[in-house]
Order: C-alpha cells, then sequence, then structure tokens
C-alpha cells in the first residue's frame, strides 16, 4: 500500500472482526458458524489472499464476483443438476470444473455453483464491521454511544449496491429458509442495531489503540482542507512537512504523520510554484488538534 494515497492501519483489525464473530455466534441462536477453517480464513481471503482488499467491495465493478469465485472456491460444493446431488469437491476439483466451465459454457446449465449460507454471511459481516468503522470514523460531530444504531443505518444505506447485486441469492441452511439474501442483510443489520452500543464499544476501543478517535477520521481532515483553501483563497498545493502535495494527498500524509505520533506542519500559499512562499503555517501534534484548530480558522 503506497502512502501517499492510503491510510496508516487496515480497519478494523481481524481480532475484532473475529471477536464480533465469536459475539454473535454465542448469542443469536439463528447465527451459525459451522463451515470448517470458516473463522480462522475469511478475513484473509477479503482482505489479502486473492490479492485485494476489501474483496467484492472495492469500486471495481467486478469485484463482488470475484470475491463469490474466491468464496466458491475456498468453502463451495458443486450441485450436479443431471444427478441431482452435491458433488463433495474439494479446491482442486472446484477448479478442474471451472476450467471445464469456461471451456464447454453450456455445463452452466448442469453445475450449479453453493457457497455455504455461513461463509457468504461472515463475508458480509466483514464489509459491515469496516463500514461501520469508516463511519465511526468520518462522522462529524462524533458519533455518541447513545446514538451507536445509527452506524449501522448509515452502513446500511452505504451497502446498498452491494445487497443489490447479491438480492437474487437464495439461502438454503440458515433458519430462514427460502429468504432471500436481501432479508438475511436486514436481518444482520438488526441484529447488530441491537448490541450497537457494545459493537461501538469495541470499535473505540480498537480505534484507541491505533491513535485514533471517533469524528477524527481522514475524511474529515480533508474536507476541512478544502474548506480552508477554497474560504482562504489559497492555492490547491499544501506543504506537508515541507512535502508539497495536492489537497487530497496532504489529508491523507498528515493524518498519517499524526497518527504514528509524529508533528504535522502545514504550509498554505496563495501563489503556484514552483516555490511558492508560505503564507501561513498550522502546527499540531495529532489530528483532533489539526481538525480544531482549521475550524477555529474558518469560523473566523
Amino acid at each position: 500500500m503506497h502512502e501517499n494515497n492510503s491510510i496508516v492501519s487496515e480497519m478494523p483489525s481481524w481480532k475484532v472482526h473475529r471477536a464480533l464473530y465469536e459475539k454473535l455466534s454465542r448469542e443469536v441462536e439463528d447465527f451459525f458458524v459451522e463451515t470448517p477453517g470458516l473463522l480462522d480464513r475469511i478475513d484473509r481471503i477479503i482482505d489479502r489472499e486473492y490479492g485485494e482488499h476489501d474483496l467484492g467491495r472495492s469500486a471495481d465493478p467486478w469485484s463482488l464476483s470475484r470475491m463469490l469465485r474466491a468464496l466458491w472456491l475456498e468453502f463451495g460444493d458443486v450441485y450436479d443438476m443431471a444427478t441431482k446431488r452435491f458433488l463433495y469437491t474439494d479446491y482442486f476439483e472446484r477448479r478442474k470444473i471451472e476450467r471445464e466451465i469456461q471451456r464447454k459454457p453450456e455445463l452452466f446449465q448442469r453445475y450449479m455453483l453453493y457457497i455455504p449460507d455461513d461463509v457468504l454471511v461472515l463475508a458480509t459481516l466483514h464489509h459491515i464491521l469496516d463500514i461501520a468503522t469508516y463511519c465511526l470514523l468520518n462522522v462529524y460531530p462524533p458519533i455518541t454511544a447513545d446514538e451507536s444504531p445509527l452506524l449501522f443505518e448509515m452502513t446500511e444505506k452505504f451497502m446498498r449496491n452491494y445487497t443489490e447485486q447479491l438480492k437474487e441469492l437464495e439461502t438454503t441452511e440458515l433458519k430462514t429458509i427460502g429468504s432471500t439474501f436481501e432479508r438475511v442483510f436486514g436481518r444482520l443489520i438488526g441484529i447488530l442495531k441491537e448490541r450497537a452500543r457494545e459493537v461501538y464499544v469495541m470499535l473505540v476501543e480498537y480505534l484507541k489503540s491505533k491513535g485514533l478517535e471517533p469524528g477524527y477520521g481522514p475524511e474529515v481532515l480533508k474536507s476541512l482542507l478544502v474548506e480552508f483553501v477554497r474560504k482562504k483563497e489559497y492555492y490547491g498545493i499544501i506543504y506537508v512537512n515541507n512535502t508539497p502535495l495536492p489537497v487530497a494527498a496532504a489529508a491523507v500524509r498528515a493524518f498519517n504523520e499524526l497518527v504514528k505520533g509524529e508533528e504535522v506542519v502545514l504550509g498554505f500559499s496563495r501563489w503556484r510554484g514552483p516555490y511558492p512562499p508560505v503564507h501561513e503555517e498550522v502546527r499540531a501534534l495529532s489530528v483532533r488538534e489539526l481538525c480544531e484548530k482549521l475550524r477555529i480558522e474558518l469560523q473566523k
């Protein structure tokens, strides 16, 4: 991951994801994790093993198809419509069948690709938790514990495109037999809303362990910098510890440096370069301090 285009720390950690999966398995009657190896591998598959972070949710419209393929290859099976039975395949047999279907597309009429319900549910829960954390960081004023159900209301809206693409899938093993995936997603959101305060505490504790806090995320900082540059009529290049960067990249660099505990000095100029004079500097030792200094200036 390149520093100029990414945020320090992937959030939340797989440890937090797993803690939530296990919590729901204990507390929710119809929440099952039965597929062997699923708890150990689902987060790695979504974030790493297939060469893509947030597999299934990137801007690439084919990302979801790649996620379904990965989940099928790792945990799925094949139902033979001709013999009316599952083939009980392993990974290598599924790869072989995949190649056969690619050579003979008519085999799609014979072979039905099957992904266990708990696999798809945990993959979706991974994305829900990521987006909830993003909202917790990047909504200002910060969402409080009392407002914690709002996290999952916002997450539901963020994931509409994801659920639209999956809404035709039907569950086969959950107690909600015959339900569409869309209804299962709604059920997941409902479960999390019921436990919103507990999940909120988990996420806030994780953020604190990384030097972060609700309401002071990279998108909040970027919005403030954009408004600051616009209002002050500064040129759209910001010096971050003497490195000139466009506003969006400057926000990421400043955020990353502050989270690492480094002091950040932002320099602003009214003129275009190549070496424009700095007309104003803003110094900070934390993301909160930088955001609040920018807000004070914007209110003048």
